[in-house]
């Protein structure tokens, strides 16, 4: 009898685990289907999942995840070379056409000279496109945390002001600052990166302030925190707007017929992501105020 219900538990045991191993193989030949397309240049397809919370379950959804993240980087990779491809045809365009004319028109060494500086005008910015987007991709990558180094944002942002008084003063702003006293703003960082995105933000609130308008830069400390806030009193940014903006490339309808190129508020994102800060936009009822805020570490 023990013999028997040996063979018997055995055989039972056998059929169960054949079972098991047929379902484990139909899943793992759906998954290496699924991969298989994905390889063949498929980003839209996702591992199939199952109900049963096993081993093979969790995997298939942190490598979904994965897949969304990549999907998502590709999408903006692409969006990027679009922009680039866009906004470099302009210059290139008027820079061939102006040459063609100039072939064509120029009598005089003067015409040729004007020709050459409009030449070198469109060469500059696309110059400038270049090393703003070669800047957030260094700043993006981390290797300039080497160079952070203890400092007082108190300072920085003065310097900043004050840098920006004589543009102020020429559109006749209210351009004020307040730093709160007696508080302490010491944090470890990188100075001229963080000179250079409380510049953008600053630069920013007074070219789209009207003639006569205001701009208030704020740094105080509120419930454990650094905020740093610059308000004016332009056009806004709409609500709808307000996270395309920090793309790279993007120009809202209200700003597409002033200069620039859509890249100053990615690199604050930027310069924000590396120190750890957060940027934001609080609701006003007119104009904009943007906020940079950072978490004090308790010591």
């Amino acid at each position: 009898m023990l013999i028997v219900g040996a063979f018997i538990t055995l055989g039972v045991g056998l059929l169960g685990a054949a079972f098991i191993g047929l379902g484990s193989l139909r899943r793992l030949a759906a998954v290496t289907a699924s991969i298989e397309k994905i390889v063949a240049g498929n980003l839209s397809q996702r591992l199939p999942t199952h109900r049963r919370q096993d081993d093979l379950e969790s995997l298939v959804r942190v490598v979904n995840g994965m897949l969304d993240e990549i999907e998502r980087l590709m999408h903006e990779v692409k969006g990027v070379c679009d922009a680039i491809a866009h906004d470099l045809r302009t210059p290139l365009t008027s820079m061939i056409a102006g040459l063609e004319r100039r072939q064509r028109r120029a009598l005089t060494i003067d015409d040729y000279r004007q020709s050459l500086d409009d030449t070198l005008v469109d060469a500059n910015s696309m110059l400038r496109t270049f090393n703003a987007l070669l800047r957030i991709s260094e700043i993006e990558s981390g290797v300039r945390r080497e160079s952070f180094v203890s400092l007082d944002l108190a300072s920085i942002v003065m310097d900043v002001y004050e840098y920006y008084e004589a543009s102020a003063e020429e559109k006749r702003l209210d351009y004020r600052c307040e730093v709160e006293s007696g508080r302490s703003f010491a944090l470890d960082g990188d100075p001229n990166l963080l000179f250079e995105a409380f510049a953008n933000v600053i630069e920013n609130a007074i070219k789209f302030s009207p003639e006569r308008g205001s701009v208030s830069i704020r740094l105080v400390s509120v419930r454990g925190s650094i905020r740093f806030s610059v308000q004016d009193n332009g056009p806004g940014i709409p609500e709808s707007e307000q996270k395309a903006v920090l793309q790279r490339f993007y120009r809202g309808e209200k700003s597409r017929h002033t200069p620039g190129n859509g890249l100053g508020l990615s690199l604050v994102n930027a310069v924000c992501g590396m120190h750890g800060m957060a940027l934001s936009f609080d609701h006003v009822k007119i104009g904009c105020r943007v906020v940079l805020h950072k978490a004090i570490t308790a010591p």
